[in-house]
């Protein structure tokens, strides 16, 4: 077999993420996550729905991604497939997005970097191209975002805020 290990670069654990003295990157805690696609999906959600550029109150919290799609955020154990009651998807992505917490005194100075940000430009959605990539961008609290990745493209986006911060 073919040893490509010169070629690709191992990928990143959480000890290895990225930082400098003014940006912080740590793995967020495990989060179960849930998206929801229906027609009604928002009026049916008894969760906070966060859209741009919302601060986060609960743990539990729904992620508003399009008019008919939100991802909840460990809300209530569900089962995948499609439930008739509610005419909604249920599919549990817990394992397809690594999450990150970005803590700064800058943090909407570090994000525009990345995206065009603005918290007076607000949006129904958290879906976000930051550093090219799709992510789901949101803040915990006023120095802090949380940003949902797909697995996939993790080190991908690291390499990026590397790249950035230095």
């Amino acid at each position: 077999m073919r040893n490509d290990t010169a070629i690709w670069s191992a990928p990143r654990n959480d000890s290895q993420l990225p930082c400098s003295s003014s940006v912080a990157i740590s793995a967020a805690p495990a989060l179960r996550q849930v998206l929801l696609s229906g027609p009604k999906v928002r009026a049916q959600m008894n969760l906070q729905v966060v859209e741009w550029p919302d601060i986060i109150s609960t743990e539990r919290y729904a992620l508003s991604i399009r008019r008919d799609r939100i991802m909840l955020v460990n809300g209530p154990e569900m089962i995948d497939g499609w439930d008739d009651e509610l005419n909604q998807a249920i599919s549990d992505v817990s394992d397809a997005y690594r999450v990150f917490d970005i803590s700064s005194e800058s943090l909407l100075e570090f994000l525009r970097r990345g995206a065009e940000i603005d918290l007076s430009l607000p949006s129904a959605s958290v879906s976000r191209l930051w550093f090219g990539i799709s992510v789901l961008l949101y803040r915990i609290n006023e120095n802090t975002a949380r940003v949902h990745v797909p697995s996939a493209q993790a080190d991908a986006l690291l390499n990026a805020i590397s790249a950035v911060i230095g």
